[in-house]
């Protein structure tokens, strides 16, 4: 009938601004024209809601699957949206891992367990992250020079603090979302990280990340056991992936417990099928096989090795405030 006579389905938008606050992203994959399709979202004040739009005459799951490479996120992280039968089984038979639900179903959306996440003030921004990671990838695509260049063009900026009332809400909520950069596979509930807070012989690490870009925001946890040196819980947000912020934290931490002392370094690694690329950062960085036990690996840093630094991203830390106790 025309663009001029579609209609958004009552409640629809209430739906996308609900979950967009809970840091739930959305994008679309959509056989249609690309153009006319952007258009009425555009007329409809909707454009600025879906990140890296696949509308193009192919497959759906085709483009779930792009969809998911340019978010850096799982496909088991995604649900479908649709109100055919053909797509939706279509979706199911060839990505099983992604929820499909009957869009006649979206105003129940928000009550499904799936949506059921901390709301934080990451979450409320978390799609305005991405459109400055949209904006960082443009820049990386024009620039004159090696990778890491780039990133130091980016002048990254770490800020890190302990964990504490003020941020516990927040880290709650990494533990829950992080996979492909999650060492330990905690899925720590608030419950717990208040007795780590609280502990007296760990020591945490609240990881705030920003750029030249803008703020990532709080994008990485970490926890120490002071009595032995052992690195416990070592997790980050999948924004800051190949942006070598864990090879700067892990530089940290060898200064702080290995030059300053002149013990070796441990760190407890659960090697998974989605951390396992990440989890090379350890390797790089110089740490050994120790022991494995249920597998988890006991990885060491021994004293006499230097400590790479390839000073890409910027630490700031007021190490007194760090202690617990």
């Amino acid at each position: 009938d025309g663009p001029e006579k579609i209609r958004v389905r009552q409640g629809v938008v209430d739906v996308i601004k609900e979950t967009d606050q809970r840091g739930i992203l959305h994008s679309i994959a959509s056989k249609n024209n690309h153009d006319d399709a952007l258009k009425v979202l555009r007329e409809h004040g909707l454009e600025e809601y879906f990140l890296y739009p696949h509308i193009e005459w192919q497959p759906k799951s085709q483009s779930i699957a792009k969809i998911a490479q340019l978010l850096n996120i799982g496909i088991d992280a995604l649900a479908f949206v649709d109100d055919q039968a053909f797509e939706r089984e279509e979706v199911k038979t060839t990505l099983p891992q992604v929820v499909v639900i009957d869009a006649a179903e979206y105003g129940g959306i928000p009550e499904r367990p799936e949506c059921q996440v901390p709301v934080t003030a990451e979450s409320k921004s978390r799609r305005l992250m991405y459109r400055e990671q949209q904006q960082r990838e443009t820049v990386l695509e024009n620039y004159k020079g090696d990778y890491f260049g780039f990133l130091r063009a980016c002048q990254m900026e770490v800020d890190i603090q302990p964990l504490g009332e003020g941020n516990l809400k927040r880290v709650y909520e990494l533990a829950q979302r992080t996979n492909q950069m999650n060492f330990s596979g905690n899925r720590y509930q608030e419950a717990q990280l208040t007795e780590i807070m609280r502990s007296p012989d760990l020591e945490t690490y609240v990881i705030h990340c920003k750029d030249r870009f803008g703020d990532y925001g709080i994008v990485g946890f970490a926890v120490v056991d002071t009595r032995v040196a052992c690195l416990l819980d070592l997790m980050f947000s999948c924004r800051v992936q190949a942006k070598r912020v864990g090879h700067a934290i892990l530089t940290f931490l060898l200064q702080r417990f290995v030059s300053d002392t002149g013990n070796d370094f441990y760190a407890n690694y659960r090697k998974t099928a989605k951390n396992a690329p990440s989890g090379k950062v350890f390797e790089e960085m110089g740490f050994e096989p120790a022991a494995e036990n249920e597998g988890v690996s006991s990885l060491i840093f021994r004293r006499t090795r230097e400590i790479p630094d390839d000073q890409i991203v910027r630490i700031v830390a007021q190490l007194g405030e760090l202690a617990n106790g």
